[in-house]
């Protein structure tokens, strides 16, 4: 594998439960001088969950497929990577799947400029023991988002289950995974409340610096001001919002858009963790505490019999 500069050897990678905020952060990053966060490559489900169709990639036709359907997402476009320069260093380049990311961000470093460099996939959360493989000095930051708001959300976006309790248990899923990762994953990882990083942008961003070794940039706070930077809104229009200055009356708008019964269905699915990260249920205690109970005997009345299956 080519020798590439700590930065990439060592990326940033936003993750958290889709609609948590994380396109949010990465457009406020993007506003700092020395930072660049990529888009969504999905990288780790695109490809490296594909490998056995990709097959052995010593194999120049297998490799140049790979190669070609990188180059052909619609992300590699809004990272504004050159094509034939990108196959054309992959062919000097270690032929592997971890050789081929690093590649990727390597470039889009370089393309623009910046000596620290990231990635926002939301659901790579749930890929970071292999990325930490990939990349052994990788840093990740999870957003976490009130679950209510979340599953709201998710109602704008055409890839929602369209049922709020297993879109509620998907959250629950993305907290846990976080929650029970590995101590080496856990040393590198920051946890930010979304609420925390609207209501207070300027604290919540320099904790984020200081955790990536830079100084904070005013610049940051007046990320709107630059349009949307690696993002598609035209292809995304789900994410205009976060190109956009502060909306803090976003962070109610379930308590609204939500019947009550939908309330208590998401409350009912995820209330052990919420009460981790402080977010108070509605529904009245008397009603939420035995429906907890019965459902947290269900979930593990059914995972008791899948592991005897």
């Amino acid at each position: 594998m080519a020798h590439l500069p700590s930065t990439t050897r060592g990326p940033i990678f936003l993750v958290g439960c889709p609609r948590s905020g994380t396109t949010l952060l990465q457009q406020m990053l993007n506003a700092h001088p020395a930072i660049a966060i990529a888009p969504e490559t999905h990288f780790i489900r695109r490809f490296w969950l594909q490998r056995e169709r990709y097959g052995d990639l010593s194999e120049d036709e297998n490799y140049q497929r790979l190669i070609r359907e990188m180059t052909m997402m619609p992300e590699f476009t809004e990272m504004q990577l050159n094509a034939r320069e990108f196959s054309e260093a992959a062919w000097e380049n270690g032929r592997s799947y971890p050789a081929l990311f690093q590649l990727l961000l390597e470039q889009f470093a370089r393309t623009h400029h910046t000596h620290v460099v990231g990635e926002r996939t939301p659901e790579h959360l749930l890929y970071m023991p292999i990325l930490r493989q990939f990349f052994p000095a990788a840093r990740f930051i999870h957003l976490v988002r009130d679950p209510r708001a979340v599953v709201n959300s998710w109602r704008q976006v055409p890839w929602s289950s369209g049922n709020p309790i297993d879109n509620a248990k998907v959250w629950r899923l993305c907290v846990v995974t976080a929650r029970k990762s590995p101590p080496d994953i856990q040393a590198s990882l920051l946890t930010l409340q979304y609420e925390q990083l609207v209501n207070a942008p300027d604290r919540s961003l320099r904790t984020v610096c200081e955790f990536l070794g830079v100084m904070f940039e005013s610049s940051m706070l007046e990320y709107a001001n630059n349009g949307p930077r690696f993002i598609n809104v035209a292809r995304e229009p789900w994410k205009t919002a976060a190109t956009q200055r502060l909306n803090h009356a976003a962070l109610t708008r379930w308590t609204t858009e939500l019947s009550r019964d939908v309330i208590t269905d998401i409350e009912v699915a995820v209330w052990v963790e919420m009460r981790r990260f402080g977010y108070r249920a509605q529904t009245p205690g008397w009603l939420l505490v035995p429906a907890v109970a019965a459902a947290e005997l269900r979930r593990k009345w059914t995972e008791f019999q899948e592991r005897a299956r």
